[in-house]
């Protein structure tokens, strides 16, 4: 007896919250750490069932309502297929909480409950400094060359794009493994970064480099994968920084062999390196250059057609062409002429942007967060360049409202922050396609709000400037 009522008094005084039940359904035990973490704590679920606690569970104010919702729907699957409930970590007002259900051997549910806010903000503060880090060193290298804007982002993006397909196809199973797909994305960011030792006359040269010079800028693979072996030694890795290293020294290697720096072919390329090579240079034919013009997008696929089995892995080329559709069937919004502010360089501007809204509308149909984290980030630099960009241009035309825009353009950035911000400050799923569908909303609001009306002020006002 004296064993049973110290137990009772261990769970009672427990840390954790603890709620018990019997075979049918009847809860036998709940202690008052499990009501204070949820704000139930007028509530005495004692005699009550399973699916009544349930009920007031999906009441509880405290608890993100998207989390909510998603673990009540599996806490009732779990107890009607008498299966375990994994443990996962949903948000509460204040702090994160880690929660466990048991279906026990003689009947009965257990169910678990532990505070996981100092774990999950020192897991998550090491999680942003290393992906700020990353990112600060791929700016870096990008910053040297004002022509580039982000194409590192970009190559994230499709090189992330088409290890999941890969993946979702079946291919390299052993090596398409969840680790490997949670950190392409961000180790590819750093494919170009040897480019830091590249002399700025070479690097920045306007034409075509001679034997000597392409020979110096081919040493940024190399150069790539010493420095970020050397980082990885000093950084505590989780394993972007060495998937990193083998991208740096080998996305200009190519397939049929021959490529730099050390002309291996096939399977002795890593499957990252193979991912990044295409992703590299179907971003950069596309882009405009001091030493060359853009190619369209029809011009590069088909070369990239052609390269298959010579440049290119073809299963590789193969799921850069079924990303390629997926992403045309999935347009949210299509650019049109009456878009136009009758400048290039803005014009081109409020096309990326419906791209970025596009990209985003994807993310949130295929419940990829880490796609949305690559649009999220490539949104924030937007709103610096962008609105840099159009204030000076006005600037330029005298136009007599800039002090209005440049308020708008302040509220706009303001806002693009705070959802990112609570995407990155934010691990549960539900909570995260919360944030891409408030960023999908409002984008969607902002190209109605303000390019169609307000942008199309100033276009009046240069044209009547021009005809003055």
């Amino acid at each position: 007896m004296k064993q049973e009522q110290l137990m009772k008094q261990y769970l009672q005084e427990s840390d954790r919250g603890i709620l018990l039940a019997d075979a049918t359904g009847t809860i036998l035990f709940c202690n008052p750490r499990l009501l204070e973490m949820l704000g139930l704590q007028e509530t005495q679920p004692v005699g009550q069932s399973l699916e009544q606690f349930l009920t007031l569970l999906d009441t509880a104010a405290r608890v993100n309502e998207a989390c909510r919702n998603a673990l009540v729907t599996e806490l009732r699957q779990a107890i009607a297929n008498r299966t375990s409930y994994k443990p996962t970590e949903f948000c509460l007002a204040g702090g994160w909480l880690a929660v466990h259900g048991r279906t026990m051997r003689e009947g009965g549910f257990a169910f678990s409950m532990s505070d996981m806010t100092e774990q999950y903000n020192t897991l998550n503060s090491l999680h942003r400094s290393n992906r700020a880090t990353v990112l600060a060193l791929a700016e870096l290298a990008e910053s040297r060359d004002q022509t580039t804007g982000d194409h590192v982002l970009r190559v994230a993006r499709m090189t992330h794009a088409i290890a999941r397909m890969l993946a979702r196809q079946g291919h390299f199973p052993q090596t398409l493994t969840r680790h490997f797909l949670d950190n392409i994305a961000l180790a590819s960011v750093l494919h170009d970064i040897g480019k830091v030792a590249v002399p700025d006359r070479i690097l920045l040269k306007p034409g075509i480099l001679d034997p000597e010079e392409r020979l110096i800028i081919q040493r940024h693979a190399e150069q790539g994968r010493d420095l970020l072996r050397h980082l990885n030694t000093f950084l505590n890795d989780s394993g972007h920084l060495a998937m990193a290293k083998r991208i740096a020294g080998t996305h200009h290697e190519k397939f049929a062999g021959g490529g730099y720096p050390t002309g291996i072919a096939g399977e002795e390329i890593p499957l990252e390196g193979r991912i990044a090579a295409l992703a590299d240079v179907f971003d950069a034919l596309m882009s405009e250059r001091p030493y060359k013009h853009a190619w369209s997008e029809e011009k590069t696929v088909d070369w990239i057609r052609q390269e298959a089995g010579r440049m290119f892995d073809p299963l590789v080329v193969a799921a850069f062409l079924e990303v390629l559709q997926e992403r045309d069937a999935s347009v949210h919004i299509v650019w049109t002429p009456d878009m136009s502010v009758g400048e290039r360089m803005l014009d081109f501007d409020h096309l990326n942007l419906i791209m970025i809204l596009n990209q985003v509308h994807q993310s949130i149909q295929q419940q990829d967060m880490i796609l949305f984290e690559l649009i999220s980030q490539e949104l924030f630099n937007y709103t610096v360049g962008h609105f840099s960009r159009e204030e000076a241009y006005m600037g330029d035309l005298g136009y007599p409202h800039l002090e209005r825009h440049v308020a708008i353009h302040r509220s706009m950035t303001r806002k693009v922050h705070e959802i990112r911000d609570h995407f990155l400050n934010t691990p549960f799923s539900a909570t995260r396609q919360e944030s891409g569908r408030e960023l999908l909303e409002f984008l969607s609001g902002w190209l109605k709000e303000h390019i169609l009306r307000e942008d199309m002020q100033y276009r009046h006002f240069a044209l009547r400037s021009r005809t003055d």
